[in-house]
């Protein structure tokens, strides 16, 4: 990496290596903001998005769902744009063809696309936004009762309660920094106080990073940038995450709502690993996945042989990693036909096969073929090439995982990919997943349930 001083401002200028696609300029300045731009003039347009490490991950269970409604709240007006309607007036003025923003577990994010010669007035736009909402009483009460629709929306999916029930369940002390929406008692109740906590604490330069692709100079960003988000302030920023403790014991769900009779949904989950305490597993894990979901290999083939009353042949056996920060997971899921009678035995029956094979994998280094192993690779190459496909997409992916891991982890990624051996998964599986602790969980109809007394069963295995 090339380091060099540009201004009192600026702390260092690097140009990150990329596949080749795009040549990503990296600026850090003195405030703690991140700069990452990308140039390209294929078309006339440039998208400007800025992300936060923020969301579910940095709050407290008092505060759980907030980011996600204060993300409506930067919307509702800044010390420019006094009103909802000046906003969007502005919007439309600037010819945005795309604008939004999101909220997730571990990052908060806004976007716009505008034309290239209008980078001016969109890099103010989101400046005042950012830096100078007015987090009105009156309007945070109307989005109050927005947030809570959306959410109670989103409580009356069959699902909803199969969710709650596995973060519970799986991450017990701080289940909250997964859980976006939050609890509606929480939105409720939300102040201008809270929503001045959140900005102070979160929504600070040192917190947060400016992705710019498209149609532009970057010296020209970079001075713009100096000129708009250089006298922001710096906060607290990311907080110290308390670790979530190991869990004690194998512990059983099962959630009546799911609306398919006579077919039930049976997932196991494993803690880990976060890219926060060992990144080196994450890349093993990812190849993993890729070998696991082959429907031709031996897992399918060998789950499916123990457990025929799988739906679906092995079509519906799966597996993989979910990378994040905080509380990675590990899952394999199933569909089950019920049969007439005997419905635990086949649950437990496919519980035991699970746990066979991940005995096999990690321990059998045969389990995994030389030519498995060199197409999940190839897999995730071309699935990591096509999404660095636009300077757009490019920069999209790389704001979610400079809030989730680091640029660093992201602009690495295929190197790393391709130096995974056998024994880095079966260390990554001695480590994370084989004789460790994990989650079973049963989605079930509730007619399917009265009929084999599935939360009977697990209610009883879970207080012995």
């Amino acid at each position: 990496m090339k380091y060099c001083r540009l201004t009192a401002l600026i702390l260092f200028f690097l140009v990150l290596p990329t596949t080749g696609l795009f040549a990503l300029e990296s600026h850090t300045f003195k405030n703690g903001l991140e700069l990452f731009i990308e140039e390209n003039h294929v078309v006339p347009l440039v998208t400007i998005r800025i992300t936060f490490r923020a969301g579910a991950i940095v709050e407290t269970e008092d505060l759980n769902g907030l980011c996600h409604l204060y993300e409506h709240m930067l919307f509702k007006g800044n010390a420019l744009y006094k009103t909802q309607p000046d906003f969007k007036a502005a919007l439309k003025r600037m010819g945005a063809g795309n604008w939004n923003g999101g909220t997730s577990t571990e990052y908060v994010t806004y976007y716009i696309t505008i034309p290239g010669d209008q980078l001016d007035e969109g890099l103010e736009f989101w400046a005042y936004a950012v830096k100078a909402p007015l987090l009105d009483k009156e309007e945070l009460a109307r989005e109050r009762e927005v947030v809570h629709n959306e959410i109670a929306g989103k409580q009356s999916a069959p699902e909803y309660a199969l969710r709650i029930a596995t973060l519970h369940a799986l991450y017990p002390d701080y289940w909250f920094r997964r859980h976006v929406g939050g609890e509606l008692a929480v939105i409720d109740g939300a102040t201008v106080e809270q929503m001045l906590f959140i900005k102070n604490n979160y929504y600070v330069p040192n917190n947060a990073a400016l992705f710019i692709a498209g149609d532009v100079d970057p010296k020209t960003v970079v001075n713009l940038t100096k000129k708009y988000y250089g006298d922001w302030a710096r906060g607290s920023g990311f907080p110290e995450l308390v670790p979530h403790k190991p869990l004690p014991r194998n512990r059983w769900i099962c959630v009546a709502t799911n609306p398919t009779k006579g077919i039930t949904s049976v997932s196991f989950a494993f803690r880990g690993p976060d890219t926060a305490i060992d990144p080196d597993a994450t890349y093993a894990a990812d190849a993993w996945g890729q070998m696991l979901n082959d429907p031709q290999g031996r897992f399918k083939n060998s789950i499916f042989e123990k457990v025929p009353e799988l739906y679906g042949g092995t079509r519906y056996i799966q597996g993989g990693y979910f990378t994040q920060r905080d509380a990675g997971s590990t899952t394999f899921s199933f569909q089950v036909q019920l049969p007439e009678q005997n419905a635990w035995e086949v649950l437990t029956r496919l519980r035991n096969a699970l746990i066979e094979e991940v005995g096999f994998m990690t321990t059998d280094t045969t389990y995994f073929t030389a030519a498995q192993l060199s197409a999940a690779k190839q897999e995730l190459e071309n699935h990591d090439i096509l999404s660095r496909e636009t300077p757009a997409g490019y920069l999209s992916n790389l704001s979610f995982w400079w809030a989730s891991t680091s640029t660093a982890y992201y602009l690495s990624y295929l190197d790393r990919v391709k130096n995974v051996t056998i024994p880095d998964i079966q260390a990554f599986l001695g480590r994370y997943v084989y004789n460790k602790h994990f989650l079973t969980s049963v989605w079930i109809n509730k007619d399917d349930d009265a009929q084999h007394n599935i939360s009977a069963a697990v209610k009883k295995t879970e207080e012995q």
